[in-house]
């Protein structure tokens, strides 16, 4: 019987010690680049193609020096949702969001980044060694993916590349 693994992640985007403090706008306009250049954000992924923009909806290629599974590339369909998320539909079924949520401030500033992750797994079955195997590797990937993407952030706007 085929799984999925569910798994999400929350860190906040300016903890007291964050210099500099990233707006939503700027945690927008990063999330945005990930879309088109996922290189700069995700470490095993080396380039990403570009097959169509339309703004919101952006279809791409990533491609990955090593995903653990034998998959060199992924095509996927990227859906931006101004100013809140980004949805990545793989073609097995597979979703990953990117959610940016405003803490209990409401000053735009208070954010937190959540990466929420249904990973399908057509061959491997409920309860075996494999399953917990995935389990636990795609919540310590899902803790990765929120961290290296803020400090990925963080990089970009201290260059002023994302305002």
């Amino acid at each position: 019987m085929p799984i999925t693994v569910h798994c999400a992640y929350t860190e906040p985007i300016n903890p007291s010690s964050a210099t500099p403090v990233l707006s939503q706008p700027q945690v927008w306009n990063g999330l945005q680049r990930k879309i088109r250049k996922a290189q700069d954000f995700v470490p095993i992924i080396t380039a990403t193609d570009i097959v169509s923009d339309e703004g919101d909806e952006v279809v791409r290629i990533a491609h990955f020096s090593d995903r653990g599974d034998g998959e060199k590339e992924v095509r996927e369909v990227c859906k931006s949702y101004w100013p809140t998320k980004v949805d990545f539909h793989q073609p097995n079924g597979s979703l990953i969001v990117n959610t940016v949520s405003e803490g209990p401030l409401l000053d735009g500033k208070d954010l937190n980044m959540t990466y929420t992750f249904e990973w399908r797994y057509p061959d491997v079955e409920k309860d075996s060694d494999r399953h917990k195997e995935l389990v636990e590797m795609h919540r310590k990937g899902a803790k990765q993916a929120v961290h290296s993407s803020i400090e990925a952030l963080r990089r970009m706007a201290s260059a002023g590349e994302l305002d």
